[in-house]
């Protein structure tokens, strides 16, 4: 069970692209899925892992694996994902925290 759970009123359906391999073109496959998320629209800089400051429009909330430079698409836009945390407990991990960078079209 996790603690997100208990907003299970909030969450919506969004489509998570899974960053793959690179084709022919040199140009990022993607394998998409449907994820449940808690979604907020939050316009912040941010510091992800590797120091960089990043310009954040959303955040999401959601026990997928998400992992940064995936793609979350909602309403026809997609938002890289810029940053992630992690909730670990004594259980293991209770869900991600991904920032979301500006959508693109």
């Amino acid at each position: 069970m996790s603690l997100l759970d208990a907003y299970s009123g909030l969450m919506e359906s969004v489509t998570w692209r899974v960053k793959g391999a690179v084709n022919e073109y040199n140009e990022p496959t993607y394998t998409d899925s449907t994820i449940s998320v808690i979604w907020f629209d939050d316009e912040r800089l941010i510091r992800n892992d590797q120091g960089e400051e990043l310009q954040q429009f959303a955040y999401i909330q959601t026990t997928a694996l998400i992992q940064q430079g995936d793609l979350i698409t909602r309403g026809g836009y997609s938002w890289p994902i810029i940053g992630i945390q992690k909730t670990p407990t004594w259980e293991g991990e209770q869900f991600r925290i991904a920032n979301l960078g500006q959508r693109l079209i």
